[in-house]
């Protein structure tokens, strides 16, 4: 250790000290190969000079005051093991506070998905700011002691806002959506911008983020300004993606899996071997695994961060299985089929056909006994649909649900009038196709839809795991409307059923 004066605008203002490591070749004190390389490398006029400095050992010694020791530049204190610990707290909650100490002139921006969430990180970081551990290592940075919203003599302090007394740094929590005007931001942190899968997953949702990014936050940013996002990367389109799309060589990336995939990862501070747990003492490798095999999806973008699987399709065909129309039958047992009709404007077959799916529910598993398209006029189709459903095993208890748009509504009536069938209509989707076949996925993914051999099959396979790039998609309504119904009794998947066991 070396001690020597600190100097401020040429005046010296303390003692400062210095703590230097500096191994011989055959001290194996590297743990990350490329700095042990770099030692290997170096010459013996390189060292000739230099003393070597180590820590032998650690010991607790209580509470005292001490000095803080910051270390800026590219000198790290590795140990043997990686600890991951919580984003959220690192950088939303102590970062800012650490910021602000560092330098108290600072304006911080922190903004997240709801304003409430981001008042939540202004609470914490205020109360580390006012813990006396803080104040002995940045007793030049406080805040005013009462909550203040509107003196304009005193200093702010609340939930949305609070600014550091004697000082122009401010902290200000805003939920995207939320206004920043007149507010100039040297640094803005972004937490989770994006809720949940569902949000992610919507192509309205996604814009309305990044429209709120690029005509709010990038307007207060100067040319000093510095951005840090903190998100799940649920959707290659969501904020993160979009903004890695267009400025590729302007960000720093840390993403760390949670099962390592690749040694050129570009993580070089990651001690893993490909294969490997990132916390094994709290997420097993065994558990993992398990997560990954219960939904490959949610795990690529919960756990890996890559928000998409190689083939890029929202259904796969493997998770489709396949049954017999005699096992089928055998299981059945009575149990009614449901039909699901998605009806088209015209019967031109260059428009969108009608499309029909027959489904029933056994222990749990959707079986899709029937799916068809047709291009009909009103009154063929009303001729057509009663004995097609009939001829797929309509019974007691079947019905005929028709989704209400186009002319689905006469077709309910005329069907009404003329038959005895038990027609009514669905529920009209809220979300878009996309939002809801993710929606969907999980319960594809886990093997409980099953398609009963017929000539359909291929049409209809083809048809959704080619979703989106089919240029129909009548098929993948009718499997949201089937699974909606079945696994929910009428109702959409709430955001916890599909999440349940991935998070």
């Amino acid at each position: 250790m070396h001690q020597g004066n600190a100097t401020l605008e040429g005046h010296i203002v303390s003692k400062k000290y210095r703590i230097c490591f500096n191994p011989d070749k055959d001290d194996a004190v590297f743990l990350l190969p490329r700095k042990a390389e770099r030692l290997q490398n170096k010459q013996t006029k390189d060292r000739s000079d230099k003393k070597k400095h180590f820590i032998k050992s650690i010991v607790p010694y209580g509470e005292c005051i001490v000095n803080c020791i910051q270390v800026e530049g590219g000198y790290y204190l590795a140990g043997k093991e990686l600890r991951p610990t919580h984003n959220s707290e690192i950088i939303s909650r102590s970062f800012p506070a650490y910021a602000l100490g560092y330098n108290p002139n600072l304006k911080i921006v922190g903004t997240s998905y709801s304003a409430n969430l981001a008042e939540q990180f202004s609470r914490s970081i205020q109360r580390v700011i006012d813990s006396p551990e803080y104040q002995s290592i940045f007793p030049d940075t406080y805040l005013n002691g009462s909550n203040v919203r509107t003196d304009v003599r005193g200093y702010l302090r609340n939930v949305d806002i609070f600014e550091t007394v004697g000082h122009k740094g401010f902290y200000k929590a805003v939920g995207v959506g939320g206004s920043l005007t007149g507010t100039p931001v040297d640094i803005a942190i972004i937490d989770d911008p994006i809720k949940d899968a569902m949000t992610a997953y919507s192509p309205v949702s996604r814009e309305r983020v990044w429209d709120w990014y690029t005509s709010v936050l990038l307007t207060r940013l100067h040319n000093a300004s510095n951005q840090l996002f903190i998100m799940t990367r649920w959707h290659e389109d969501d904020l993160a993606g979009r903004i890695l799309k267009k400025e590729p060589d302007k960000w720093t990336v840390l993403s760390i899996p949670a099962i390592r995939e690749s040694l050129d990862d570009g993580n070089d501070f990651d001690p893993r071997k490909v294969g490997e747990a990132l916390w094994p003492g709290r997420h097993s490798l065994e558990r993992l695994l398990d997560a990954r095999n219960r939904s490959p999806r949610f795990f690529s973008a919960l756990y890996q961060q890559h928000p998409t699987i190689e083939g890029g399709n929202i259904i796969k065909e493997q998770w489709f299985r396949h049954i017999s129309l005699f096992e089928f039958n055998k299981k059945r047992q009575g149990e009614p089929v449901t039909f699901f009709v998605d009806t088209a404007y015209t019967e031109k077959t260059s428009n969108d056909p009608t499309g029909i799916l027959g489904s029933c529910m056994i222990d749990n598993n959707i079986y899709i006994v029937c799916a068809k398209k047709v291009n009909m006029k009103f009154p063929e189709l009303c001729r057509f649909l009663p004995s097609y459903v009939r001829d797929n095993g309509y019974g007691r208890g079947s019905s005929v649900r028709i989704e209400p748009k186009a002319n689905g509504l006469s077709v309910i009536d005329q069907l009404y009038e003329s038959t005895n069938l038990n027609v009514t209509s669905t529920p009209s989707p809220k979300d878009s196709k996309e939002t809801r076949l993710n929606a969907s996925s999980p319960y594809v993914e886990s093997g409980r839809v099953w398609l009963v051999d017929g000539d359909w099959n291929d049409l209809f396979v083809d048809e959704v795991c080619g979703f989106p790039a089919k240029p129909h998609d009548e098929f993948v309504d009718l499997l949201c409307y089937s699974i909606d119904y079945h696994h929910a009794e009428g109702k959409v998947m709430s955001e916890e059923e599909i999440l349940r066991d991935f998070l």
